[in-house]
């Protein structure tokens, strides 16, 4: 027997062993190229500090005289304005904002400071805009809300929808109002559409006009309710709203008939009336279109 296992383990040792095949190169991996990263957007308050740290680093003296720079009186109101050519510069701009953010000027002098942000050309609308919503003072916030019309999506929304919800009534009026000149106005259809429920008259007035301005075809039911309203002044903005929003049409609404005599407001009367001599004559001359129109 162990004979037997001696000779088989010499068989297996005499036995050549076959090479391995030599190994293939692999083909290169290829990886895509990363992508670039994004850049990180940067609130406004973090552009502000790098903007100061900036002016201060290259100009530490035009920084110390924006910081102190004073308003004048302009013209026989008791407005004050900066009428500094040194704040024409887009490196102002963070320089009025921090003053604004800190709130530490009268009043009269920060609404100074805001009218004159646009003036810059420098990065001060989101600022702006996030201010309507901080500033403790109603004067400034309406200032604020005012030179929305001067800034641009989506800064100039979200400064008027916060005026929209600002708790002081002027505050409200002057954010319909300047939507009605803002390029975004039709994005704050909602907000001038619920206005004109309102129970402050001056805001249903302005939410009117501002429609008008904006010559937007959903708000003509609306409007037409405006014509019914018992205040004069949104019966009137009412009515020029719709002359704004159809000049050919609103003449042969059957709301003329009846405003053409209004008691209570002559301007409306005559508004009215001046409508029915074009509705007249146009009548007269055959141009006349077919033109239904249902009181709301």
């Amino acid at each position: 027997m162990a004979l037997m296992l001696v000779h088989t383990l010499a068989v297996l040792l005499a036995t050549p062993v076959a090479a391995a095949p030599p190994a293939t190169p692999s083909a290169p991996t290829t990886r895509a190229p990363a992508a670039p990263a994004k850049p990180i957007a940067l609130d406004w308050r973090a552009r502000l500090a790098i903007a100061i740290k900036a002016l201060q680093a290259a100009d530490p003296d035009r920084l110390a005289r924006l910081d102190k720079l004073q308003p004048t009186r302009s013209g026989r109101d008791d407005d004050l304005s900066f009428g500094q050519a040194e704040l024409q510069d887009p490196r102002a701009a963070a320089v009025l904002l921090r003053r604004l953010l800190r709130g530490e000027e009268p009043i009269a002098v920060r609404c100074a400071l805001v009218d004159a942000l646009p003036t810059t050309g420098g990065d001060w609308q989101e600022g702006a805009a996030a201010l309507v919503g901080i500033d403790a003072a109603p004067q400034v916030r309406k200032r604020l809300v005012e030179i929305m019309r001067y800034a641009d999506a989506p800064h100039s929304v979200h400064g008027l929808r916060l005026g929209f919800k600002d708790e002081d009534p002027e505050i409200k009026v002057a954010a319909a109002r300047t939507a009605g000149f803002s390029r975004q106005g039709p994005e704050l259809f909602t907000e001038l559409y619920s206005s004109t429920f309102d129970t402050d008259w001056d805001l249903r007035a302005a939410a009117v006009q501002a429609l008008g301005m904006l010559k937007l075809p959903q708000s003509r039911e609306v409007l037409l309710k405006a014509l019914y309203d018992e205040e004069r002044d949104v019966r009137l903005q009412g009515l020029l709203a719709l002359e704004q929003l159809d000049p050919d049409g609103v003449i042969y609404l059957p709301e003329i008939d009846r405003l053409a005599r209004d008691r209570k407001s002559h301007r409306i009367a005559r508004t009215a009336e001046l409508m029915l001599q074009r509705r007249r004559a146009a009548l007269k001359a055959g141009t006349a279109p077919v033109v239904t129109a249902a009181a709301p």
